[in-house]
């Protein structure tokens, strides 16, 4: 009963951007356009409802939150499904403002400083993001109606608990946040920072590459000169998501184990 349920939602214009360029191979609404431009033009010309993996395509955070298929124009209905996300999860964070989550989150579950100091995963090389138009993020927000109305809600009340916690506070704990950050960089990354995924060694560490067509994923390597308690922290940190998920998995259910 005192279980304490947290997300995340991020602007529906760039994550349907960065949906474009990672899931490019992988989804009918995306292979069938002849490049970002043309589909940003006109979605509807590509994407066809209910087709295998076009849910990536369209409110893809409605999707995922197992929200109903409304009309975005059903206020009520809208704001129902909203309502009913908000009943479960205490806390939504924002990936635009992820370190002031991380603050949220971690004050929230009296977490130490250190459990929420963390490298970020699944970029994209600097420089190989194409920032939106204005037009085109316009164009994107309404595309993803329901994602736009799900994020505008979950940012108005996220910017509620940052002036409840204090914004001075906030400030500070953040730079703090990004000071420690910075340090763990420092001690455990070849280069203090991101690497092409494919000049990474080791498996354990090498990024997934989505394939053809699909955007570049960066990751990490570690130093060689760590010592054995140093190596086994960075590792946590520099590791992907789908090793680590195999990671917990082997924690959990043992090392024939699986999740069902």
């Amino acid at each position: 009963p005192d279980s304490f349920y947290f997300s995340i939602a991020r602007d529906p214009a760039t994550a349907a951007e960065s949906a474009f360029s990672y899931y490019r191979a992988a989804v009918p609404a995306f292979r069938r356009a002849p490049s970002r431009s043309a589909f940003l033009l006109s979605p509807s010309l590509y994407y066809r409802p209910g087709v295998r993996g076009n849910h990536y395509a369209r409110n893809l955070m409605w999707f995922d939150f197992g929200l109903p298929d409304v009309s975005p124009s059903n206020g009520t209905a809208v704001a129902a499904a909203i309502g009913a996300v908000e009943r479960v999860f205490a806390l939504v964070l924002l990936a635009e403002h992820f370190d002031e989550s991380l603050v949220l989150l971690r004050h929230a579950l009296c977490w130490p400083r250190d459990a929420v100091v963390a490298f970020p995963h699944n970029g994209r090389p600097e420089g190989s993001v194409r920032p939106l138009s204005r037009r085109e993020t316009e164009r994107l927000r309404e595309w993803n109606a329901l994602d736009w109305a799900l994020y505008a809600h979950f940012n108005r009340s996220f910017w509620t608990k940052v002036a409840e916690f204090g914004p001075r506070r906030m400030q500070e704990e953040v730079e703090r946040l990004r000071r420690r950050r910075d340090a763990m960089a420092r001690r455990c990354l070849q280069g203090g920072g991101p690497l092409p995924g494919p000049s990474i060694s080791d498996g354990r560490l090498r990024p997934f590459q989505p394939g053809r067509g699909a955007a570049a994923v960066v990751g990490y390597a570690l130093r060689a000169d760590l010592g054995p308690a140093d190596r086994e922290t960075c590792e946590r940190m520099a590791t992907p998501e789908l090793q680590y998920k195999d990671r917990l998995e082997r924690k959990q259910f043992g090392a024939n184990g699986t999740a069902g």
